[in-house]
């Protein structure tokens, strides 16, 4: 987001816009393999049992937590927020917007958000899917105006929620893997063994 000079008929008055996609920071893609971070496997004795009881709990820890960061995305996409019946105009058009929200907070998560993608971008994907929707039934029904409107509100949200997503990827830290049988560590903290 900048702050910008008007221009036209709101020349000289300040005001806050999505930055254009050629001024957008560049994301922060996910780790390759799908994990969110990148943790040393753990030992396993050569029946392929885990090893002792740490590692069930570690790896039962690293499953938690995966499945609770996957719900909490998928969650705010829910029905895009939508309660009790859809207007009979929007119903034909609101599956494939969810469809597109979901999709899309993936894809933001996988590309630019280092595997994550924050509730305030998830919310804004959201805006941009009901935009998108609304935009597709007043083409349908010959509003061209309105539907141009909400393509634009559809573009402006989806270059702020990416926006979002990549700052937010940028300010959080980085978890780093170290060899087996020890300890994962932020980026920036001392290494307790003194290696690096």
């Amino acid at each position: 987001m900048a702050l910008r000079t008007g221009h036209g008929n709101g020349a000289g008055v300040p005001h806050i816009e999505v930055l254009p996609i050629d001024e957008q920071p560049h994301g922060v893609p996910a780790p390759s393999g799908g994990a969110g971070l990148l943790q040393a496997e753990p030992a396993r004795r050569s029946n392929g049992q885990l090893a002792d009881r740490q590692a069930a709990t570690e790896l039962g820890r690293r499953g938690g937590l995966a499945r609770a960061a996957k719900a909490s995305q998928l969650a705010a996409l829910v029905g895009l927020g939508l309660r009790g019946a859809a207007p009979e105009v929007l119903a034909p058009f609101l599956l494939d917007a969810n469809a597109f929200a979901t999709s899309e907070v993936e894809r933001l998560a996988r590309e630019c958000g280092g595997g994550l993608c924050p509730q305030n971008a998830a919310a804004l994907v959201q805006q941009a899917a009901l935009a998108m929707a609304g935009s597709r039934a007043a083409y349908a029904q010959g509003d061209t105006a309105l539907g141009a409107k909400l393509g634009v509100e559809v573009r402006q949200n989806l270059l702020g929620a990416r926006e979002l997503t990549v700052r937010e990827a940028h300010c959080r830290p980085r978890v780093q893997a170290w060899p087996q049988g020890t300890a994962l560590r932020h980026e920036g903290e001392d290494d307790p063994k003194g290696s690096t």
